[in-house]
């Protein structure tokens, strides 16, 4: 019975641990500093093991049989985000100014639509995808990191570009391709292993969460959360449909924010000290903005998916 409500959930194999994470994180935070294995579990730097493994994986699955399709597909979404990003990022610093509208600042926008959980994305990708699916994601990976923000702010003339960043997010997606290329039992391994870290996955994203953010965020959070999945259906959605000749579910993927977008306004404000009355605020609302989407954006993107098949 239990698994059989699971799977009315979509990407539940994340989802469900990501919330269950979250709800202990926020009622009690301190439950697993009882020593180095436990506190582990709900550490940044346990986190990005994760990641780095997912990566791994992710990056293995990016065969040369594979390589043309999934890197026609992960193209599609990245520079249809990045267009995304710099065109409504432009419109909106232009209708409303720095300080924005609805208490949304222009960098608490182009900072939340201009970012990515990439492991919301692999997580939906292995329910409603392909394989091909599942390897671009070595490709949307780049959207995951602080230096997509950044370079599109830049672009913007607010931010400079810090390029270590692509490194580090690189090097494992490297390691699996060269490794997934080698020896196709290793592509075949991992592949299998995706279904199994998914849960642990967003279990580790969840302890990183604290649900008392979505008050800290206010109105302006909640407004802000609608407007990032939204955007998804301006240009991304179009494009995965008429280009990559896909249902549409993986735009609407790729428009959720991963933690380290919050991070954001306060190493703006470090680069442009103008940016400093409006960061904390900004901070507050994109941590709204990664719970919410991190929730909704799987759900949306299953509805989405249905109706496709439907229509």
């Amino acid at each position: 019975m239990l698994s059989n409500f699971f799977k009315k959930i979509p990407a539940a194999t994340i989802i469900v641990p990501l919330f269950i994470g979250a709800l202990i994180n926020s009622l009690l935070p301190n439950i697993f500093n009882i020593g180095p294995m436990t506190k582990a579990i709900s550490s940044p730097d346990g986190l990005n093991a994760i990641i780095d493994i997912t990566l791994l994986a992710v990056g293995s699955q990016l065969t040369l049989a594979r390589l043309k399709k999934a890197l026609h597909r992960g193209l599609v979404l990245l520079l249809s985000k990045w267009l995304t990003a710099i065109v409504l990022g432009l419109i909106f610093f232009k209708a409303f100014g720095r300080e924005g509208i609805f208490g949304i600042s222009a960098l608490a926008f182009i900072a939340a639509i201009s970012n990515q959980n990439n492991s919301i994305f692999i997580g939906i990708s292995g329910d409603c995808g392909d394989e091909y699916d599942i390897a671009s994601a070595a490709i949307t990976a780049i959207i995951s990191v602080p230096i997509f923000t950044y370079f599109t702010l830049s672009m913007l003339g607010i931010a400079d570009i810090t390029p270590t960043s692509i490194l580090d997010l690189a090097m494992p997606i490297l390691l699996g391709i060269l490794l997934g290329n080698i020896d196709q039992g290793f592509c075949e391994f991992l592949a299998g292993t995706q279904k199994y870290i998914m849960p642990f996955l967003g279990f580790a994203i969840g302890c990183g969460i604290n649900l008392s953010t979505i008050l800290r965020g206010g109105v302006g959070g909640f407004i802000l959360s609608l407007l990032t999945i939204g955007a998804a259906f301006v240009i991304s959605l179009p494009l995965d449909i008429f280009i990559n000749k896909r249902p549409g579910w993986a735009a609407i993927s790729i428009y959720t924010a991963a933690g380290n977008s919050v991070i954001v306004p306060s190493l703006v404000a470090d680069l442009d000290p103008t940016w400093k009355s409006l960061a904390p605020l900004a901070s507050a609302q994109l941590g709204t903005v990664v719970i919410l989407t991190s929730i909704l954006v799987p759900i949306v993107a299953g509805l989405w998916n249905k109706y496709y098949k439907k229509s």
